[in-house]
């Protein structure tokens, strides 16, 4: 029968000066085999405490984390072949031989192709923006443009300055007027 003193992630911290019980002992000499067996490579029992299968993760990204996994000579030499041809424009290689870039001659060209197309897609835009006509402007009604409501109000005598409002009304009454015309020249609600 278990017990919450056999899961040792909710059972009371012991004392770090205290000698390991025959049960702590055991767990760990468990949890170690189990430790090797997951950085050799080797298959895990199907079956595991969710706690040790969480312990187990994490000392498996501290490892791959330290860089305490090396590959053999042959192995990198493929990954670097990969990359550089991946580089160049290549597929990567789906084998795990290691297969040397062979054109030079590509190697040394492909860059400057590269570099000169570009140049002529960029001088080719700039082309179109410094050569391109400019496009005819519709006339707008005088209606339709912003001016100044001078001809609408006209002098203001100063027995009618402080009639403001007014003359505001009437301005935008004009306004309003010219945006429905242009609304409804367009087809749009009024």
């Amino acid at each position: 029968m278990a017990t919450d003193d056999d899961d040792i992630l909710t059972a009371p911290v012991p004392d770090p000066d205290a000698e390991p019980t025959a049960a702590e002992r055991a767990h760990a000499k468990a949890f170690a085999e189990l430790l090797d067996k997951t950085l050799s490579g080797r298959s895990l029992p199907p079956a595991m405490a969710a706690d040790d299968r969480a312990l187990l993760e994490v000392a498996t990204v501290i490892r791959a984390a330290s860089g305490g996994l090396e590959l053999a000579p042959a192995k990198q030499r493929s990954v670097i072949e990969d990359a550089l041809r991946q580089a160049v424009g290549g597929n990567a290689s789906t084998s795990l031989s290691s297969t040397p870039i062979t054109s030079a001659r590509r190697r040394r060209w492909v860059p400057w192709m590269i570099a000169g197309a570009s140049t002529m897609v960029a001088a080719a835009a700039i082309l179109m923006l410094w050569l391109r006509t400019p496009v005819a402007e519709d006339r707008v009604p005088t209606a339709w443009t912003s001016r100044p409501a001078d001809p609408l109000i006209g002098p203001i005598p100063h027995s009618a300055s402080g009639d403001a409002s007014s003359r505001i009304d009437y301005i935008f009454a004009d306004r309003l007027e010219g945006y429905r015309e242009r609304r409804l020249s367009r087809g749009g609600k009024p």
